[in-house]
């Protein structure tokens, strides 16, 4: 994994990542502010070993210096210890609260044992230490009482302890610190195991295996309004990235391009109905005469997308109630919609029935481009028999919400009757990713440059 595609998935789980943050910043905040203020001192001891007289004493003083020193601060920790410090200081304070507040330690390779102590009070802990270095002194002189002062060990107290000035816990920056740390690491890893758990399709390189075909381009995630994005006079990224959509399309086939286009999506929320209105909308910029036509007969949606009243569609058309030219409404001077109209009890016989057929060849006639909105691929098959007619599917698809698997099967059901795929639309993109500049019919530098439109600097 590179470090690219790692700053891709924390882009993509920004949310949980922030989350975690804030967490870790939190639980730091309330740890260095919340705990009880823990002070320590410490009392520096030397014990002093006979000095050896011969090569063998030489050696084993040596050898046992290691382990008398560690008994020694064995003895620190001891019961009989704390009860002496106990009585000495005359505290009421149980044998196991002292130990639990000691502790002795030995530097390598040097006679000094380190005697340290802790308390909420700072008075308390400079005494603890400082009793716990006599008493120590003092079972010494007990333990060597029967050798002679040439052979005994003798503990001396070279650094008495000092009344600490701050405490040692909590310390409010450092666990803030540490907060972070964890927060930063918990949400890296909960960012890469939700992008784990995460089926739905992020790169186009993703996309050209499962749906099979090439991206046709790249739409920016955008504030859809009432007006379809094509329909001011207002340029924009969203309106740069269809006009690409428009030239990759009319690019397809140079000699035969396809002139009849179902537009539709694995699933309903992918964006299908937006994508056909505006590419539409771009070819008739363009100078060519567009019919754009509500395929979805079952969830019509064009007529309220475009804010207009059908009082006749394509249903009434297929059903002889009506001809395609007076079903037929204008929509800008380049571009002609025919709505759904009521909605059928059989959709999927209507639209591969050889009416329609012949609908679509007066249509493709009349016009230099024609505009199917299908509905979904999988819950219906409406659009798989509509795509049997036509020269070829655009396949939609939403950035980060259209799975990996509905995508696989909504290719799989089309390539199955023959349908020509001609290409995909990944809609919705938040941001680009090191893969998501689309490379397919030089379209590179306008999505790119319509992505910065959207996010400066990104």
């Amino acid at each position: 994994m590179t470090i690219g595609s790692i700053l891709a998935i924390l882009r993509r789980r920004f949310i949980p990542l922030l989350l975690c943050l804030i967490a870790g910043l939190a639980g730091g905040w309330a740890h260095g502010h919340s705990q009880a203020k823990v002070y320590q001192s410490s009392a520096r001891v030397f014990m002093n070993i006979p000095t050896a007289q011969t090569a063998l004493e030489a050696l084993q003083g040596a050898q046992l210096s290691g382990q008398l020193l560690s008994s020694y601060a064995d003895l620190v920790t001891s019961r009989t210890a704390a009860e002496q410090v106990r009585q000495q200081l005359g505290w009421s304070d149980s044998d196991s609260s002292i130990i639990h507040r000691l502790s002795a330690t030995t530097e390598p390779n040097t006679l000094v044992m380190t005697i340290t102590a802790k308390d909420k009070n700072p008075t308390k802990a400079m005494q603890l230490a400082e009793a716990s270095a006599n008493v120590l002194n003092s079972t010494v002189a007990s333990l060597e009482s029967n050798r002679t002062v040439a052979s005994a060990v003798q503990a001396r107290i070279i650094d008495n302890a000092v009344l600490p000035t701050s405490p040692i816990s909590p310390r409010p920056t450092r666990d803030l610190i540490l907060g972070l740390i964890l927060g930063l690491l918990g949400g890296i890893a909960l960012a890469a195991l939700l992008d784990g758990l995460d089926r739905s399709i992020k790169l186009p390189s993703e996309a050209d295996r499962i749906i099979g075909a090439p991206g046709l381009g790249g739409i920016p995630r955008f504030r859809s309004g009432r007006a379809p994005v094509l329909a001011g006079e207002k340029g924009g990224a969203a309106a740069e990235a269809y006009r690409s959509i428009r030239t990759a399309v009319r690019f397809l086939d140079v000699d035969n391009p396809p002139r009849a286009l179902v537009v539709t999506s694995p699933k309903d929320g992918d964006g299908k109905t937006t994508t056909a209105i505006n590419l539409a909308l771009a070819l008739a910029q363009s100078g060519e005469r567009v019919v754009l036509v509500d395929a979805d007969l079952r969830g019509p949606s064009v007529a309220k997308k475009l804010r207009r009243k059908a009082e006749l569609g394509l249903t009434d058309v297929l059903t002889g109630q009506a001809t395609t030219a007076t079903a037929l409404c204008t929509y800008r001077p380049s571009l002609d919609v025919l709505f759904s109209g009521p909605t059928p009890p059989n959709p999927s016989e209507l639209l591969g029935s050889q009416r329609m057929a012949a609908v679509i060849d007066e249509l493709v006639s009349e016009y230099d481009y024609v505009i199917f909105d299908a509905p979904p691929v999988l819950p219906v098959t409406d659009a798989v028999v509509l795509t049997t007619q036509v020269d070829g599917a655009v396949m939609v698809l939403r950035h980060g919400r259209t799975n990996r698997a509905a995508a696989a099967e909504a290719a799989r059901r089309l390539t199955a009757v023959d349908a020509n795929v001609v290409g995909y639309v990944f809609n919705a993109l938040a941001r680009p990713e090191p893969e998501a500049y689309y490379r397919s019919y030089g379209t590179t530098e306008v999505v790119s440059r319509q992505l910065q439109e959207v996010y400066p600097g990104g």
